[in-house]
């Protein structure tokens, strides 16, 4: 009697474990077993998460009047098959509408300044580097600040002389380095902005600071002061070294990467957090991935999303998953005995005749 209620005790605490680790255990085994980037790292992580914490971070997303990260967050938990409670959808819908009732209005005051206090004021920017306006306009506003002994950002001289180049290759190309100029022009309409990841803003500002030419950009300042735009455009080739030119056109691919797969707001997001190039070069190759959830997966998934980084918590839950297996097989023999036993009982001791 003491041992069949141990085996029940045994069976139900293995019926317990499997709800819990099973699925986990599974998840951490094919993901150890299968391809090691970062789209299976950030699908490894979301196995983790609960309809709870969707249905937070959307709440949050809302609450700071977000719409955009809360509709990314609805589209990842539908892609994974997590349901949203119904008026949390509506009212991610209903935000997503007024939203859109709200943008354009800043738009050409970006277009004219630079300045890009908002998203729509960031596209007009964009809009006006994409035809050589803003470049020319802040690469004059530099060198003349150099010209006057003032400090000057080699930032976005570095951005705006990289722009010049990607304009004119537009025209030439026929549109072909069009991505890439686009990428690099927000790049620089959101440091305008204030709105670059410091970090970020470091890595690049000293790249373009160790690059720059100082003879080359008095004579940008120079020649534009005299209207000689022939002599300003060709001094503009030579104020930042082929190296740095060649760092700052590979990040604008990536944040026209990010662009095109996930949008505006998610490339915007990407550049305020992103701690390196290197990150941003990880977040472009999410986002051709999920698409328009990149941004719910930066936000959900947190941290580095490299396959060191779960790889031992991925082991830990596939032995959980070994030794759930060799429990239940442990469990089934000890059954399987006690059934075997009950069908077909042992003979009893033989009675000798004398």
């Amino acid at each position: 009697m003491k041992n069949g209620l141990i085996g029940v005790v045994f069976g139900l605490v293995l019926v317990a474990l499997g709800f819990y680790a099973l699925p986990r255990g599974l998840a951490a085994a094919t993901f150890l077993a299968g391809p090691r980037d970062e789209a299976a790292t950030a699908s490894y992580l979301l196995t983790h998460k609960t309809a709870d914490d969707y249905t937070a971070a959307a709440e949050q997303a809302l609450g700071n009047k977000d719409e955009d990260l809360a509709a990314s967050i609805a589209q990842l938990a539908d892609e994974r098959g997590v349901a949203l409670p119904a008026d949390l959808t509506t009212r991610i819908t209903a935000a997503q509408d007024q939203a859109s009732a709200r943008m354009g209005s800043d738009a050409w005051n970006g277009f004219l300044s630079g300045d890009a206090p908002n998203e729509a004021a960031l596209a007009g920017a964009v809009a006006a580097d994409l035809t050589g306006v803003g470049d020319v306009r802040d690469l004059y506003a530099q060198a003349s600040r150099y010209l006057s002994g003032e400090e000057v950002d080699p930032l976005i001289i570095g951005l705006a002389t990289v722009g010049l180049g990607l304009t004119a290759a537009t025209v030439a190309t026929l549109g072909a380095t069009g991505p890439e100029k686009a990428g690099v022009s927000t790049l620089k309409a959101v440091k305008r902005a204030g709105r670059l990841s410091p970090l970020l803003a470091r890595e690049v500002g000293v790249v373009a600071a160790n690059a720059l030419d100082g003879q080359a950009l008095r004579l940008v300042g120079t020649s534009m002061a005299r209207m000689d735009l022939a002599a300003a455009r060709a001094a503009s080739g030579r104020v930042l070294k082929a190296k740095a030119v060649t760092t700052l056109k590979g990040l604008g691919t990536d944040v026209a990467t990010i662009g095109t797969n996930a949008g505006y707001r998610t490339t915007v997001a990407a550049l305020g957090t992103a701690k390196s190039a290197e990150e941003m070069g990880v977040i472009a190759r999410l986002s051709a991935r999920f698409g328009t959830a990149t941004r719910a997966v930066m936000v959900l998934g947190g941290g580095a999303l490299t396959f060191a980084s779960y790889a031992m918590t991925a082991a830990a839950w596939s032995l959980w998953l070994v030794l759930w297996v060799a429990g239940v097989a442990f469990g089934a023999a000890k059954l399987g005995r006690r059934i075997g036993r009950w069908v077909w009982p042992e003979p009893g001791p033989r009675v000798r005749m004398a």
